[in-house]
């Protein structure tokens, strides 16, 4: 009897490692497939005769036999117990591969559900991330340092809708507003129209600014809106709406960028001027 005939040439290896990955795949070890393989080939045989076929070392072949027996893969003659047969694959295997797609079956559903998991606390992260932090500022001279502390760290757009005397306030941080331009700040500005001097005066000093539109609008609550870098919404209320430093002011900091973007939306819906209202660039002088 030959060791290891069933891979006497090329062909016959190449199906040989076939049927041996095939068996790995539903648990076997090497020298037990090895083992299974041979007994299929030689028919009843003793250990050692198997162990020859297969090429498998003495001392491992008694292990594998045994274990192909405890899986059913292998039965003792009843008429001598040193002789063993092998089964049917298609009995044997074709349960234990059934089995084996159970198995892979539940794991799938385990890593799906784990994955649901996963991705559900993506969720719960990016509703961490944009869940709205809103901050309250009173009376007026808090309203105006946040302001100012908003421009000085805008770095791409800022968006403001404001009445006539809180645009003149505004104008009062021109200055931040000038040296953050230089770098490329955007500013839009819509304002309710105010025939005054002071007023006149504002506008000339925002128009100076770089990258700067201003835009009139038929505003007439006493309301303010900017919105910084699509990031932060101050919303004030102008309590009263006049020139004065102090005054009763109460606004709200939001931090989201939904909301900011939904404010600045709103924002540009404010209707400009008919064609008989003059226009910011008619209110600055023409050097």
């Amino acid at each position: 009897m030959q060791p290891s005939s069933f891979i006497g040439n090329d062909g016959d290896k190449t199906s040989s490692e076939a049927h041996l990955s095939a068996l790995a795949s539903i648990g076997l070890s090497q020298y037990e497939g090895k083992c299974f393989l041979a007994s299929l080939q030689t028919g009843p045989a003793t250990i050692n005769q198997i162990g020859i076929v297969a090429g498998v070392p003495r001392t491992k072949v008694y292990g594998a036999v045994r274990k192909l027996v405890e899986r059913g893969l292998l039965v003792q003659n009843e008429d001598d117990e040193k002789i063993f047969v092998a089964r049917s694959p298609r009995e044997v295997l074709i349960p234990l591969l059934e089995k084996e797609q159970r198995r892979i079956s539940q794991g799938l559903e385990a890593l799906t559900e784990l994955e649901v998991i996963h991705q559900s606390m993506g969720y719960v992260k990016r509703a961490e991330a944009l869940r709205s932090k809103v901050l309250r500022y009173y009376p007026r001279l808090a309203v105006t340092r946040k302001t100012r502390d908003l421009f000085q760290n805008a770095t791409k757009k800022i968006v403001i809708l404001s009445t006539a005397n809180g645009l003149i306030r505004l104008s009062r941080l021109s200055g931040i507003l000038f040296e953050r331009s230089r770098t490329g700040l955007q500013i839009e500005i819509r304002t309710g129209f105010k025939d005054e001097p002071v007023f006149h005066t504002a506008i000339q000093s925002l128009k100076e600014i770089e990258n700067t539109s201003v835009f009139l609008s038929s505003l007439a609550i006493p309301i303010q809106i900017i919105v910084v870098d699509g990031q932060y919404v101050l919303i004030s209320e102008l309590k009263p709406d006049d020139l004065r430093e102090e005054g009763m002011d109460v606004a709200f900091l939001i931090q989201s960028s939904e909301m900011a973007e939904m404010i600045e939306a709103l924002v540009r819906e404010f209707p400009l001027p008919s064609s008989n209202l003059a226009t910011a660039d008619d209110l600055v002088p023409k050097s």
